[in-house]
């Protein structure tokens, strides 16, 4: 709708003047209203409700200032927008009778959310607009637009539009208080069910809508619905008036009933507590719809609602709203949830009805209280749950959906995420004994994932309570399975009458035992790991219950329950965990009494026991990353302690000391399942030791890491007493010696006597504790790994060389030395007593004999061997796999004559074996596999074994160089030759190690201030890592080539320590050296020593210069051998980390250059310049490096170009001028930055590099730009030469010539061009007095001409015309010019000539113009003619 700004006025019928501009106001919110009919019918719930808003506030503005009368003028002016219909109110606006005529026939629309909007939008104006809009009116105003006998819509959108605008008029809220007056229902001879009496509205509501209900089915939930609606709204004594008509639509028989009849029913039933179902109806068993008598009635009912798939029908809310308010007289929750969804929608082939169970299982989980949660799983719906997540089930989407219902669920509080998690535990390790049932759970995969994510969220009590079950589960397991047993037998009659063997049984139940407890464990696992992942104050919260977790996997690891019931002492760890015990009046057992009385009813395997520790140690090792101990300042925190600062590791030691102790002692107390032949002695004798730790630490200030890492090592070594008791026996032993001589050393008494016979010299205390760690390593369990890295890291304060040393030659150590033994001759002496015992034995000259003939075998073997290396290589490899001397002289003795034993035998010869000699035959080749098989195997696991050993110590290493990376000592540097001498012993693996170790530990040290660390002997360890390096060089030999490929690991590992040697020297400030004069010569030698340190820059720290550039010259030497990249590489690494230092070597570099290479060499060369010079941060101070060395290397590069242009390639040529203009334009820059900018800098470099560099380098680059072709080349040279100022040489002369040349060109070619244009003009001008006198001859040359031009095209018109023009201006110009000599008189008449001619060419030219625009033949002709005539 447009709006108008005239300013006009009105007069209406009462003679009152309305100015336009308050219609268009009028106008403006009409427009509105029709913005909100749009935004009604929206998707979006917001953009509704706004809009309906709106549309209520506008109407209530225009009906305030409204009148009757007012139709006539405004009908006038919107005559388009506003028309009336036969039922017109004329109470109304004509807006708000347009919005009503609008909003019921929007009612019919199927657009988006149109129906729904625009009832509400109705609902709202009925119920703002009370006074104005009658209900009867209204009811006629929607029976007319929306007619049902499909007069202006269909019958569908009618019968629904309709029904919607009931259900307005209900929702308004203004029919409550109407008199009901007609009592009995409509006869349906007389009824009108198009256009029925309005006066009694809520009996022809009910009329209608029972009677649109009964017309078809689609209408039928939306009517009953509705009239739910209205129900809902009546009170009791209206009710009784209308269920006369509601009684006539109840059927007789229970299986017409409807599912909307029924939810009417239960909502009457519900709202009107005196409804009598059974005297109003016929055939229930009881007065309650829901009660247990009658649900048998509603079986048919309720499996009838599936016909609304894929919605859920409203009898289902409204049932289980009734059955969640728990009334007596209905049944409960789970009895209706059996035998209607779990006996009747799940136990059909319809797919619909299993899609309705799944709906309503996801609806109605969420509702339940936790404690019904585990019967809403019932068997049909895990069943059919589990069926639909498969992807290939058509009920894919809608289980998914009720899948994700779970942990929805979840959310909404800690009771039912418990609930879900009890039941998935008890689901997820059930074992089925009836493989008929074997869906009756789900997939065990299912069921832990769940169980994972919902333990994340879990509080602190639900996880105390779901570990107490997991205890409880994990003691009394025949209870579950017996519970579960009772379920299948309750639910299949067929497993009365099967028979099943004893022995099966048996076997079954040890399995569902088995994997029950393995289940249990596996979850502890998990909790823990998810616990440890939380916040430090949550697990401060959780200390108890962590605590009684790890007490509860070691009691069951070891331990068997006591029939007695213990007496709570202090002793326990529950007691002294708790910082306040308050007295128990009532005898209430601990964790600790519940644990050690608490009987399993099946005894606990062995391997569970096994899997009980496992999960020990795996629990304890979390603990001991983190650290609950709050920080103190100036106090040292150790991993591992709880929030009291005892260690974890300490506090079950005790827990195991007073378990040992007292039950040893007291038959009460629980008692081992395992015999101790060493007793407890050796804990008690180092829990001794670890009391006096303790009590040594709590009365320090503070604590010592010596005694910090022994008590660590005495705890975890006594809690893995009872796996190995003799060796860790002696494992103590040698602890508490080493303990005794580190913490209490005593002084040797007779040191004097018997000086003869010297006492044997006892190990170190660290190296007896090395080998205690090596040893405790050497085993499979993981937390002694942890540990013992953190053991060390403690004790490294207070290691000595000889350690790490130690280590080192362990690790460098072949296999055969590191397990010397285990192969060795023990297993074969064992083996030849077996032998013995099945062969018979043989004499010693037959064994000769056969060493002999294996001796030549093996020597032939050996001279193939060398013709052949593959061959070579395999028995080198076979080496340990020959066979038993004495086997073969056997076979020989007892199968001679079937065998083939020298060359000369003929197969003629031999004699067919019998049955027994060929099963002999049999038994010996079995023999002789079975011993390669065996040594082979053996020889691979003693390989593993000793790099897993190797790869441990390596992790001791790694702990070490952790603990000094910020400043390192002397220790560290003196481990790096054995370290790279480690690398070229053994596997790759352990190679890989040591280089990730330098890669990711080492690179990170950049400076020490260690007073131990020597200066000389780092230079001197740099200077051996250089030879390293230069030990790659070989004569191109294979051999050569195999031992580089060996060492490449050394290598690597040498230039990761030079650099990082070297970046410590230059960190290291220089000191000046101690003179030292005992001699003449001394003096001589100190005296140039202090001058070389006076003369070292202080920018290269306490790096030795000289020795550093001799070396770093050799390995410049080798940078173009291509047979060897090993100093190339290191080279180029070295100058991208250490530009600055390779200027010290920038005169060796050049002196290669100069020497004749090939273009691959010259290359490499120029590239590794390059790097160096585009570093600015290797200049040094005011750029001196690059000032000093530059005239060097302009030089050497000139000398390089010079002679060999033919022989180098152009790309050679430019990559060499290339890097001249690199160094031309740094030094410009650093000239600049200094503050030399006088003549751009190029006359202070031509000063620094000198004029005979200069002068060679404008010779060579003229020479350059003269005998090449390239264009880069000739650019690249120019550039040089004017950035250095020398602009007075041949190529800028050349440059001027080439100029000159060219405008000389230019010139001539233009000279050219005049006189060809002259040429021509005057060739024209020759036509065209040629054309003059044969006109004069004929006459009739004028009307030729006229067709002439008519024909031709008119740009050639015009050009002719343009080059005749310029032929008569330059006639006149001449003209001018010859009577320059006249008088004025003469020279103003020829102006005033000229003048006149020229504005007759200009009018010419502007009619020609118009004539080609206007495109007239006629018009084109007369200029033409006119010009001819002149």
């Amino acid at each position: 709708m447009t709006t108008s700004t005239v300013e006009v006025t009105t007069t209406n019928n009462n003679g009152v003047v309305t100015p336009l501009d308050e219609l268009n106001i009028e106008i403006k919110k009409k427009d509105a209203i029709l913005q909100c009919f749009y935004d009604i019918a929206s998707m979006d719930s917001e953009t509704r409700l706004q809009s309906i808003t709106t549309l209520v506030q506008t109407l209530e503005e225009i009906q305030s200032i409204f009148k009757p009368e007012d139709h006539k003028d405004i009908s006038r002016i919107v005559p388009k927008i506003i028309e009336k219909s036969e039922i017109f109110n004329n109470n109304l606006s004509p807006e708000l009778n347009y919005t009503l005529k609008r909003l019921v026939i929007g009612l019919a629309s199927t657009r988006d959310s149109a129906r729904i909007g625009f009832s509400m939008a109705l609902s709202e104006v009925l119920h703002s607009f009370k006074d104005v809009i009658e209900l009867p009116w209204f009811f006629d105003f929607l029976a007319y637009h929306m007619d049902l006998s499909g007069k202006n819509l269909t019958e569908k959108e009618s019968h629904f539009g309709r029904l919607f605008g009931m259900m307005s008029i209900i929702r308004s809220s203004r029919l409550e208080g109407l008199p009901i007056v007609q009592t009995q229902p409509s006869k349906s001879i007389n009824y009108d069910f198009n256009r029925p009496p309005s006066d009694n509205m809520i009996e022809c509501i009910v009329e209608q809508l029972l009677y649109i209900s009964k017309k078809r089915s689609i209408y039928s939930e939306l009517s009953f619905e509705i009239l739910s609606s209205l129900f809902e709204q009546l009170s009791d004594s209206n009710f009784d008036k209308l269920w006369p008509f509601i009684k006539p639509i109840i059927p007789q028989s229970h299986d017409e009933y409807t599912p909307d009849l029924l939810s009417l029913l239960l909502l009457i039933s519900k709202k009107f507590k005196k409804f009598n179902l059974i005297k109003q109806t016929v055939g229930w068993k009881h007065p309650s719809i829901l009660n247990l008598s009658n649900l048998s009635l509603l079986k048919n009912v309720f499996s009838e609602s599936c016909k609304s798939h894929p919605r859920i029908h409203k009898v289902w809310r409204i049932t289980f709203e009734i059955l969640l308010a728990d009334n007596e007289e209905n049944a409960t929750l789970v009895e209706f949830w059996k035998y209607i969804v779990e006996e009747n929608l799940f136990k059909t082939t319809s797919m619909n009805k299993k899609y309705l169970g799944l709906q309503l299982f996801e609806m109605l989980l969420p509702l339940v209280h936790p404690e019904i949660i585990v019967d809403i799983f019932s068997e049909n719906v895990i069943v059919n749950l589990s069926e639909s997540l498969k992807p290939t089930s058509p009920l894919h989407e809608v289980g998914s959906l009720a899948f994700q219902s779970i942990p929805k669920t979840a959310e909404i509080s800690s009771q039912h995420r418990l609930a879900l998690i009890l039941f998935f535990s008890n689901n997820s390790h059930h074992y089925n004994q009836n493989p008929q049932h074997q869906q009756q759970k789900f997939e065990q995969s299912i069921s832990v994932d769940v169980i994972n994510e919902l333990i994340k969220d879990l509080d602190e009590d639900s996880i105390k309570i779901y570990l107490n079950s997991l205890y409880k589960s994990f003691i009394d397991v025949t209870s579950i399975k017996n519970n579960n047993n009772n379920n299948n037998n309750s639910k299949d009659e067929e497993e009365d009458d099967m028979v099943i063997d004893e022995m099966n049984n048996e076997e079954k139940s040890e399995k569902y035992i088995e994997s029950t407890r393995h289940w249990i464990l596996s979850q502890i696992g998990h909790i823990s790991k998810d616990l440890v992942k939380r916040s430090t104050e949550s697990l401060i919260k959780l200390e108890p219950m962590l605590l009684e977790l790890l007490q509860f996997l070691y009691f069951h690891s070891y331990y068997l329950t006591c029939e007695s019931v213990v007496p709570v002492t202090p002793a326990t760890p529950v007691s002294k965990g708790k910082k306040k015990v308050t007295p128990v009046a009532v005898p209430v057992k601990t964790f600790t009494e519940e644990l050690f009385t608490s009987k399993p009813k099946t005894e606990i395997s062995q391997s569970i026991r096994d899997q009980c520790f496992i999960r020990f140690c795996s629990v304890l090792e979390e603990l001991s990353y983190l650290t609950l101990e709050p920080t103190k300042p100036a106090s040292i925190s150790y991993e591992g302690t709880m929030s009291n600062g005892e260690f974890w590791a300490s506090k079950l030691a005790s827990f195991q000391y007073d378990l040992l102790k007292k039950g040893s002692t007291d038959s009460n107390r629980p008692q081992l399942s395992t015999f101790l032949p060493m007793g407890i002695k050796p804990i008690d004798r180092i829990m001794k030791i670890v009391q006096s730790i303790q009590s040594k630490q709590q009365s320090a200030e503070k604590r010592l890491n010596q005694l910090v890492g022994f008590e660590l090592l005495f705890v975890h070594v006594s809690l893995h007493y009872l796996t190995d008791p003799q060796e860790i026996s002696e494992i103590i032993e040698d602890l508490t010696s080493a303990f005794e001589e580190l913490t209490n050393p005593q002084p040797s008494q007779k040191s004097t006597k018997k000086r003869s016979a010297p006492e044997p010299e006892k190990p170190q205390p660290f190296m007896v504790l090395l080998d205690v760690l090596i040893s405790l390593l050497d085993k499979p369990i993981h937390i002694l790994r942890t540990i013992i890295k953190q053991i060390f890291s403690i004790f490294a304060d207070n290691i000595s060389f000889q350690v790490l040393e130690h280590i080192l030659t362990m690790i460098k150590a072949p296999t055969d030395e590191l397990f010397n033994g285990l192969d060795g001759g023990g297993d074969e002496d064992d083996e030849d007593d077996e032998d013995d015992d099945e062969f018979k034995p043989i004499s010693p000259e037959e064994l000769k004999q056969s060493k002999e003939n294996q001796d030549d075998e093996d020597d032939d073997e050996e001279e193939e061997e060398d013709e052949d290396d593959e061959e070579e290589e395999e028995e080198d490899s076979d080496d340990d796999n020959t066979v038993n001397p004495e086997l073969v002289a056997r076979l020989k003795q007892t199968m001679g004559k079937h065998l083939l034993l020298d060359e000369d035998d003929e197969d003629e010869d031999l004699l067919e074996p019998t049955e027994e000699e060929a099963k002999m035959m049999d038994n010996y080749l079995k023999e002789v596999f079975k011993s390669k098989k065996e040594k082979k195997s053996n020889y691979q696991d003693i390989k593993t074994q000793t790099i897993n050993l190797k790869s441990r110590l390596i992790d001791l290493l790694e702990s070490y160089v952790k603990k000094f990376l910020n400043n390192p000592n002397e220790y560290i540097f003196k481990m790096i030759p054995l370290m790279i001498e480690a690398t070229s012993f053994d596997e790759p693996s352990i190679s890989n190690r040591f280089i990730s170790l330098f890669k990711n530990k080492f690179s990170q040290i950049r400076t020490t201030t260690d007073k131990s660390v020597n200066v000389q002997e780092l230079n001197q360890l740099l200077s051996s890592l250089f030879d390293t390096i230069l030990s790659s060089k070989h004569t191109g030999s294979s051999k050569d080539k195999e031992q580089q490929n060996n060492n490449s690991s050394a290598y690597i590992l040498s230039g990761h320590a030079i650099y990082m040697i070297v970046r410590v020297l230059l960190s290291i400030k220089p000191t000046t050296p101690v003179v030292q004069t005992p001699s003449k010569k001394s003096t001589k030698s100190t005296k140039s020593t202090t001058t070389n340190t006076d003369s070292t820059p202080s920018e290269y720290g306490s790096l030795d210069i000289k020795l550093f550039s001799s070396k770093l010259d050799s390995i410049i030497e080798c940078l173009l051998d291509r047979n060897n990249i090993v100093p190339s590489r290191f080279f180029a690494e070295f100058a991208q980390r250490f530009p600055t230092v390779i200027w010290a070597s920038i005169k060796k570099v050049t002196t290669i250059i100069e020497s004749p290479q090939n273009d691959y060499n010259s290359k490499k060369i120029l590239d590794v310049l390059s790097s160096i010079v585009k570093r600015k941060d290797s200049y040094g101070a005011n750029g001196k490096n690059l000032l000093n060395n530059a005239s060097d290397l302009l030089v050497t590069l000139c000398n390089s170009l010079n002679g060999k242009e033919k022989q180098l390639k152009p790309n050679s040529i430019f990559d060499h001028l290339n890097l001249i203009n690199q160094i031309v334009f740094s030094c410009l820059q650093v000239i600049k930055s200094n503050g030399n900018d006088n003549d751009n800098g190029s006359g202070a470099l031509s000063n620094k590099l000198g004029s005979e560099s200069c002068k060679l380098l404008e010779s060579t680059l003229c020479r350059l730009y003269k005998l090449n072709n390239k264009q880069n080349i000739k650019d690249t040279s120019k550039k040089i030469l004017l950035s250095l100022g020398l602009e007075n040489n041949e190529i800028f002369e050349l440059e001027k010539q080439k100029k000159l040349e060219k405008q000389q060109k230019k010139e001539t070619q233009q000279k050219e061009r005049q006189s060809n244009k002259e040429k021509s003009k005057q060739e024209i001008i020759e036509r065209i007095e040629q054309s003059k006198q044969e006109r004069k001859n004929n006459k009739s040359t004028d009307s030729k001409v006229d067709n002439k031009n008519k024909s031709r095209p008119k740009k050639k018109v015009e050009d002719d015309m343009e080059v005749v023009d310029e032929i008569f201006e330059e006639g006149e110009e001449k003209s001018s010019k010859k009577n320059n000599n006249k008088k004025d008189s003469s020279k103003k008449s020829n102006d005033n000539n000229i003048k006149k001619e020229t504005t007759t060419k200009s009018n010419q030219k502007d009619t020609t113009k118009k004539s080609t625009d206007k495109k007239s033949s006629k018009d084109d002709s007369q200029p033409m003619k006119k010009k001819q005539k002149k």
